[in-house]
């Protein structure tokens, strides 16, 4: 039983990951159509980058401890 509602839980945090990620494409990509970034959008640049790769790690962490289950 604990099992299964840890994996519910994995997945619902992997599917909100996935959609957070999408927005941050969405978002970076929006930026780097700009000629030019003020120093504000580059920090924001920076800071979903980093976000962007933290997501994607963790949905690898959570896929595989599903799998291992």
């Amino acid at each position: 039983m604990e099992r299964s509602q840890a994996g519910v839980g994995a997945e619902a945090e992997i599917s909100r990951l996935k959609e957070r990620h999408t927005e941050i494409e969405r978002r970076l990509s929006e930026l780097d159509r700009h000629l030019s970034l003020t120093s504000e959008e580059q920090l924001e640049r920076a800071r979903l980058k980093k976000e962007k790769l933290r997501s994607k790690d963790r949905i690898a962490i959570l896929a595989q401890q599903m799998k291992a289950a």
